[in-house]
């Protein structure tokens, strides 16, 4: 009998073991996606970053340069930046022309162009949070 449990005990041994690799080798591979996963966001945290410091930029520019702005830039934002709260407007239309450059919004009056679909969760977010902030203007 001690002979049988001792057979059961190491056919169970062998079967946790088993287990045990697997669960060691999707952790590991969780490991290697998650570092992936952080690559890809690190570098895309970088590019927007520069996005927003390009188009930054280009709107001090325009604005030094007393271009005229887009109609859809005016319609929302004002022709130029208010005295007193300079850094606010420009933030807010680097913001804009980010989602613009980011969705590819051509429309030359409405500023973030039609309100997108629900499936697009970061857009739809991005754009509700425009459009709240856009308000106060």
């Amino acid at each position: 009998m001690s002979r049988n449990v001792a057979e059961s005990n190491e056919q169970r041994a062998r079967r946790l073991a088993g287990v045990a690799q697997s669960a060691e080798a999707a952790l590991a591979q969780d490991h290697v996606l998650r570092q992936a996963k952080a690559r890809l966001i690190e570098q895309g945290d970088k590019a927007e970053k520069k996005l927003g410091w390009l188009l930054r930029g280009r709107l001090a520019d325009a604005i030094r340069d007393r271009a005229v702005m887009p109609v859809w830039l005016v319609t929302v934002l004002g022709a130029v930046p208010p005295a007193n709260r300079t850094q606010e407007w420009t933030d807010l239309a680097t913001q804009v022309l980010a989602y613009r450059v980011t969705y590819e919004i051509t429309d030359q009056v409405v500023g973030l162009g039609p309100e997108p679909y629900e499936y697009g969760a970061r857009r739809t977010q991005w754009y509700r949070e425009l459009v709240k902030e856009l308000r106060r203007w």
